[in-house]
């Protein structure tokens, strides 16, 4: 285990510890000087309102996650139906998982442009006004959003087939018996076998959302901070600003947020597993 231990502890441990140390001070890494000042970084943090904007747009953004959960679940029960041609519908449903995120976040860039797009277009053609997705909030959010919707949801349709597998084919059975049509078999024992599944995917999904950057540095890019969530905002004050110690501080209070998550997921998970058993 100590080669392992040794990558960890560089990469990982030390390099979580360097981060806190530079949140409390004045750290400029092109001339190497540092100057400690102690929680000056995080009460500026608490005072500025882009971060809180920009907090605020991240919780925004979790409402990509019911969606993508629906999206993903249907997509699911439709391949898991043996429907004809299910095979092909599963390799295209998951394509966009192994479409790199940068290729299809030019993509969408292309299809949302506020001029040449087609989604304007289209909207043009059914008499209805275009939006500006790539520069005016919130439609900025929206766009990226769409782009963190289609390349994920052929990922979390893979789980859920994978938790369809598991639901007791004799329970299946016993309720065509009874006479549960397909919605009432679907409710009454796919959809509470799904339960830990659905958890997981929303918790994991949800993490995804909070930490998300390429969707938003490529989608829309030129955008001010303000507009955007933590993740670009913390690399707009390290990159842009060379403020890395305030920066240090942002990404802190973030990974406060995906702990709480984390420690979220592994109690309801615990739970769910003890309500089974």
């Amino acid at each position: 285990m100590l080669p392992a231990l040794a990558v960890l502890g560089v990469f990982l441990i030390g390099s979580a510890a360097q981060v806190v140390y530079y949140s409390l001070g004045s750290y400029n890494p092109f001339t190497d000087t540092y100057e400690f000042v102690g929680g000056a970084n995080y009460a500026r943090l608490m005072g500025d309102g882009v971060f809180w904007r920009a907090r605020a747009n991240a919780v925004l953004y979790l409402l990509v996650t019911p969606v993508l959960i629906v999206l993903s679940l249907v997509c699911a029960l439709i391949v898991d139906s043996r429907v004809k041609g299910s095979p092909l519908l599963r390799l295209l449903f998951f394509l966009p998982v192994v479409t790199p995120t940068i290729v299809a976040a030019v993509a969408w860039r292309l299809l949302l442009n506020e001029e040449s797009g087609l989604l304007n277009a289209g909207l043009s053609v059914l008499g209805l006004p275009g939006a500006n997705w790539l520069t005016t909030h919130p439609f900025t959010l929206i766009s990226a959003m769409l782009v963190t919707l289609w390349k994920g949801f052929g990922f979390y349709m893979m789980v859920f087939l994978a938790a369809l597998v598991a639901v007791p084919r004799e329970l299946k059975e016993a309720a065509a018996i009874d006479g549960a049509g397909r919605m009432g078999t679907f409710l009454n024992v796919t959809l509470p076998t799904l339960r830990p599944t659905i958890v997981l995917v929303s918790i994991i999904s949800s993490i995804s959302a909070l930490k998300v950057f390429d969707e938003l540095f490529v989608t829309v890019r030129g955008v001010p901070p303000e507009q955007q969530t933590v993740v670009p905002l913390v690399y707009s004050l390290a990159f842009e600003r060379n403020d890395f110690g305030l920066a240090c501080a942002a990404g802190l209070t973030l990974f406060v947020v995906i702990l709480a998550f984390s420690l979220l997921n592994l109690w309801i998970t615990r739970r769910a597993g003890g309500r089974d058993a």
